[in-house]
Formats: C-alpha cells, structure tokens, sequence
C-alpha cells in the first residue's frame, strides 16, 4: 500500500538572475561597457544587503551579433557583422527574502537590463525536517488504506513485512511572477515568496 502525506512550508530561501547585456563595434569595447555596468550593478546589490557570500556569476558570453541586409530586391539576403555582445548574469542566492524586492529595484536603477529569473524555494536543511515529520502521517495513511481494504474482505493487519521511504528531490521553486511580498517597498517590484508544497510518500507490505 502506497501512504502519501503533504504539507505546505512557507519559502526560505530566494534565487535571483539578474545582468547585463552590452553592444558594441568591438568585442573590446562590448567587453569594458559590460563590465563598467556591472561593477556598478554589484555595488548597488551589495548596499542593498546582500553579502558577497550570496553572490556567484551566473553565466558570462561574448557572441558576435549579425544583421540581415540585402542590396535590392531579390538579392540574396547577406549576414552582415554588426558588432559583439556581452552578457555577464549574477545570481543572487539569499535567505534574506525581505530583501528581495529591493535588492532588484537596486540593480535596475544601476544598470541591470535583464532579470531572468526571481524564484523561491526551500534549503535542504527545511526541505529535510519537513520530510522527516510527515514520515509518520505517511505511513499511518498507508495503514488506513489497507485497513479499509482488509475490512470487507474480512481480514486483519497482523504485522508489516517491508516499509520503503521514496526518495524523491525537494519541491521546486516557486517563481514570483504575478505575486507580491509581505513588505512595502515603494519603488520596488511586487514579489511574494509564498509557500512550498513538500511530500512524502511511503510503501508498506502489510502482513
């Protein structure tokens, strides 16, 4: 018999992508407007209150970027080299999640031009007490179905052969559009971290 028992876990941690993308003729010059803009970046996140210890480079790129042109109509359509871009993303990884809202607003305002991603999850360490107190409720839904199937058949739970625990990854995170936090930030973006729903599903052999 398969015991399932769920709960709802209110969000501890927060993950935010954020960066800049900069064009120019050269990738010299794409390369040193992309990293003028983002030291400023990172000194608006860090006085925001993040630690540098919550920070990591997401992903970095330089990539040529081409423009179609056609000399007249009909003509083959050519793939002309306009200049490079780069792309240098920061992810923030925090349990400061009353920060969030403002922690984005700061990044804009210093020259952020992209924000990929605004999640909310759970640590291992919440994700895992959780999952231990609902083991319990687990197995008990696991006896109560077999009790309701044993009943008509006029039998009777005797003992348990085998008892396995599926092992199963952490819920996945909750993304923030179209929520809002428990704050007030004026000029920040609403977000709400929101709760996470953590299960745990158990497999009985009842005797």
């Amino acid at each position: 018999v398969t015991g399932v028992a769920s709960l709802e876990v209110g969000a501890d941690l927060a993950n935010l992508a954020f960066g800049v993308d900069a064009e120019a003729a050269t990738a010299a010059e794409a390369l040193a407007a992309n990293s003028q803009a983002m030291e400023k970046v990172v000194v608006a996140v860090r006085e925001a209150g993040i630690d540098e210890s919550e920070l990591s480079t997401a992903q970095f790129n330089i990539s040529p970027v081409y423009e179609r042109q056609q000399e007249r109509a009909g003509a083959p359509v050519k793939q002309v080299l306009k200049g490079y871009r780069v792309s240098n993303m920061l992810n923030v990884n925090t349990a400061n999640l009353d920060k969030v809202a403002g922690v984005v607003d700061s990044a804009v305002m210093a020259g952020a031009n992209r924000v990929d991603r605004i999640s909310f999850g759970l640590s291992p360490e919440l994700n895992e007490r959780s999952r231990q107190q609902l083991i319990e409720a687990a197995v008990e839904n696991a006896r109560h179905k077999a009790m309701l199937a044993l009943d008509p058949l006029d039998h009777e739970i005797v003992g348990v052969k085998n008892v396995s625990i599926a092992e199963r990854a952490g819920p996945g995170p909750r993304f923030a559009e179209g929520m809002r936090m428990d704050m007030a930030v004026s000029a920040a973006p609403p977000v709400f971290a929101g709760d996470q729903a953590v299960m745990v599903t158990v497999n009985v052999t009842f005797l």
